[in-house]
Order: structure tokens, then C-alpha cells, then sequence
């Protein structure tokens, strides 16, 4: 039997190490098959790394996925422009009530009476005023509170918006690991279904089984291949969904580090105490209650719109024709009071008033939200370790199963190798699944609190994740 009709594959183990299965002989293309498939499950696919204007890091690890989360993407850079916008607003306020210093000048022509002791035509004259709102009865000072809050609350919504992205991006990492391995998984199991499928085709030449018997094996073969080619779809689908979300479009990544998630074990409160964390810490609750209290602001500038006005006025003017009521420099104090302003003021105040109410709604409603969400993530979580130590439990016997699979394989007895293999990988599978639910889980747990998102490694207990 030439070397070339024996196919050899790499199987992993727990402690890094590989061990070469060598697998029966079969026809020279079957073999050749079965390599170039395993092949490809193992390098690292052509497609992952574009040239592009932008590259990502490689290796890619989670933190530096996080680390661009705020790389112009326009959800980041769309809440930013508005923190800039009531920053703006505050600083029209203030200068609505600071000095405001202005240049007149006019041009002008007169016919003065005859007996008139001024008797030139030039009227024109030029002056420099000096205004400044002296006091407004509350009006300037609840406006600029109310601004206040409004940065108060663009940017808690900001921490709120760069929060939720994070988030997208930890499911979306999460996501191109799980599509590896369901590819490892679908690929594996297509290589032993077309070595189970060849092997009818060779039985049929020498009349052991019908015809009906190939075309079940190549049904069953056919649907194994087009899961694969499924999941190999899915490994560039994730790639680009991870890249757009990193704002590198053009970049996909190639080779993602499987994350260390230290915080897995970490002692949940009881969900009271953490519902009362979500409402004390969330950002989005807080911005809302910052908008509450910039709503209470504008309703009391709206009530002081009838209240009267105290501005002091300073003006130097020159004359081209002076006259009696000419004056170089005139300084004052100037009192206005609103007597009739036909139901605006009134107007003014149901309309925030109604914006208060408005907001005051808003914020019970998320409330409720939060209260909910943390009650369903921290249910979720049970759930899931419950699901990651079963998927661990089924991880450790598959593993122990392939190694006798192997062991009875050398000693030339009839074994099911291959179906372990696959078994193997796909309780790998299952256990990420539900190792990376489960970080993603107590993430959102953080989130809703106002808390980083991972664990700190010197802060979670130490144990198998």
C-alpha cells in the first residue's frame, strides 16, 4: 500500500498536545479527500484578510476589539455631536446675559426749519453701546440650569450608547469563535461521511450492497456537505458583522484569541439588591432623571416670562449736528415689565409642562425596564452555569470517549473514531456556547448598574471559568 493512501489527523487534547490517528487505508482520492477537508478546518481560511486602507490588530484579542469601540462609529460619534450641541446651547445662555457690546452708526439728512438754531443737513452719528442684563427675576438662571442638565444628560447617554456598543461588539467577537468551531465541527463530519460514503461505493463494486444503500450513504453525505458550507458562509458573515461594528469595513479579522473571562464564577447579590444597583447606576435612567430636572428648569423660565427685566445700558456717541438733546455719554438703568403678552407666557408654561410629564413618563418606563431586565439576566445566569457545567460534564466524557475510540482503533478493532471525533468537537462547541452566553449575560448585568463590563481578574474567585 503506497504511503500516500493513509490519511493522518491532528487530534487535540485537553493539555495542548496533539496525537496523530491513523486511519484506514482507502482509495487514494478518498484519502487525498479527507486530508484536503481537515486541512482546511485547521489553517486559516484566504478570504479573513483583505487588503485594506485600515487592517485590525493580529492575532485580534477582545480587549483591543473593545478598545475600538469608539473609533468613529456613528452611533458613538451621533450622541457625541449632540453632548457638543447642549454644550453650546449652555454657552448661548450664559451669553445671553453677559455683556453685549455694539457699534451703531447712521447716516442721515434733515431740512431744518428756518428759524431752526441748528440749521446743518448732516444728522449722521455713531455710538458704541454697552448692554447687560442685570436681573430677570430667575429666568436667566433657570434656563442655564436647565442647560445644565441637558450636558448632564447628553452625556450619560453617551457612556449609555459607548456601553451598548461594547456589548455588540463582545456578541460579535463571541460569534466568530462559535462560527469557527461549528465549521470544525460540520468539517469534520463531512470528511467522515464521505469516507463512510466512498466506503459503500467500494462494497457495491464487489456486490455487498445495493444500489439503494449508495444513495442513502450520498443523501446523507450531501446534506453533511451543505451544513458545512453553511457554516464556512457563517465564519465570513461574522468577520464582516465584527468589522462593521469596529468601523473597519475593509478589514476583516482573521484570527480571533479565544478571551480569559475571569468573572464567570463571580457571586451574584440577590436580585433585589442588584435591581437597586441598576437604578442607583444606570446611565440611561440617570439621563433621563438629568432631563427631568432640566423639564422642572424650563417650566420655571417659562413661568418668569411675565416677571419684569433690569438691564444697565451704557452708550458714547458722536454727532455730526449737535443739538440740545445731543449727549456724548449716556449711562442708565433700564426697567421693563410685561403688562399684556396675549396668553404667551401662559402658553408657554402648558408646553412645559407637558414636556415634564412627558419626561416624567419616560423615566418610570425605563425603570421598569431595568427592573426587568436585571430580574431575566439574573435568572439567565443560573440557567446558563447550569448549562456550561452539563456542557463541561459532556466536554470531559467525549474527550475520554475518543481516547478509547483511538486506543481500540490501534489495537485493529472496529471502533467509531471519526463519529467521536465529531462528537468531540461539537461538545467543545456546546461548551463555548455557553461559557460566552454566560459572559455575555453578566456583561449586561454590569451594563444595567453602570459597572465595566468585565471582571477584573484580581476581583473574581479563582476556578475553572
Amino acid at each position: 500500500m503506497p504511503a500516500w493512501a493513509w490519511a493522518t489527523l491532528s487530534l487535540p487534547h485537553r493539555d495542548g498536545t496533539d496525537n496523530k490517528i491513523i486511519m484506514n487505508p482507502v482509495r487514494s482520492f478518498s484519502a487525498a479527500f479527507f486530508c484536503l477537508a481537515a486541512g482546511i478546518g485547521a489553517g486559516t481560511v484566504a478570504w479573513a484578510a483583505p487588503k485594506a486602507e485600515a487592517s485590525l490588530p493580529e492575532p485580534l484579542t477582545l480587549q483591543s476589539a473593545l478598545a475600538l469601540a469608539d473609533a468613529g462609529y456613528p452611533d458613538v460619534v451621533a450622541v457625541e455631536a449632540d453632548l457638543e450641541g447642549a454644550r453650546a446651547a449652555r454657552d448661548s445662555v450664559q451669553a445671553g446675559s453677559g455683556l453685549q457690546l455694539s457699534l451703531q452708526g447712521r447716516l442721515g439728512w434733515v431740512e431744518p426749519y428756518p428759524n431752526s438754531r441748528y440749521p446743518e443737513h448732516n444728522d449722521s452719528a455713531i455710538g458704541l453701546f454697552l448692554t447687560k442684563r442685570l436681573y430677570d427675576f430667575g429666568r436667566s438662571e433657570s434656563r442655564l440650569n436647565a442647560a445644565k442638565e441637558d450636558i448632564k444628560s447628553r452625556a450619560l447617554l453617551y457612556i449609555d450608547v459607548r456601553t451598548q456598543h461594547r456589548l455588540d461588539i463582545m456578541a460579535a467577537y463571541f460569534d466568530v469563535l462559535l462560527a469557527d468551531l461549528r465549521y470544525a465541527r460540520d468539517n469534520e463530519a463531512m470528511a467522515v461521511a464521505y469516507v463512510a460514503f466512498d466506503r459503500t461505493r467500494d462494497r457495491r463494486k464487489q456486490g455487498e450492497i445495493s444500489d439503494i444503500e449508495v444513495l442513502k450513504a450520498q443523501a446523507e453525505y450531501q446534506q453533511v456537505r451543505r451544513r458545512r458550507y453553511v457554516s464556512d458562509v457563517q465564519r465570513r458573515a461574522t468577520r464582516a458583522r465584527l468589522a462593521l461594528l469596529l468601523n473597519h469595513p475593509g478589514s476583516l479579522p482573521s484570527t480571533l484569541v479565544p478571551p480569559d473571562l475571569p468573572g464567570l464564577r463571580v457571586k451574584l447579590s440577590d436580585v433585589g439588591v442588584l435591581q437597586n444597583e441598576a437604578l442607583a447606576g444606570n446611565p440611561a435612567i440617570q439621563a433621563l432623571r438629568a432631563s427631568l430636572q432640566a423639564a422642572t428648569q424650563r417650566v420655571q423660565a417659562a413661568r418668569a416670562g411675565g416677571r419684569p427685566i433690569i438691564d444697565g445700558e451704557i452708550d458714547r456717541s458722536e454727532y455730526s449736528r449737535v443739538t440740545g438733546a445731543s449727549v456724548r455719554v449716556r449711562a442708565g438703568i433700564v426697567f421693563s415689565m410685561p403688562l399684556y403678552t396675549s396668553g404667551y407666557v401662559s402658553a408657554e408654561v402648558a408646553r412645559q409642562q407637558a414636556v415634564l410629564r412627558r419626561v416624567r413618563a419616560q423615566l418610570a418606563k425605563k425603570e421598569m425596564q431595568v427592573r426587568q431586565a436585571v430580574l431575566d439576566a439574573w435568572q439567565e445566569v443560573y440557567v446558563l452555569r447550569a448549562q456550561r457545567d452539563a456542557a463541561r460534564a459532556n466536554s470531559d466524557y467525549r474527550d475520554l470517549y475518543v481516547d478509547r475510540s483511538r486506543a481500540l482503533y490501534e489495537m485493529d478493532v472496529k471502533t467509531d473514531l471519526g463519529d467521536s471525533m465529531v462528537e468531540f468537537t461539537a461538545a467543545q462547541l456546546q461548551t463555548a456556547q455557553a461559557k460566552y452566553q454566560l459572559a455575555l449575560t453578566l456583561a449586561r448585568l454590569n451594563a444595567l448598574a453602570g459597572k465595566p463590563l468585565l471582571e477584573r481578574a484580581d476581583k473574581a474567585p479563582t476556578g475553572k471559568q
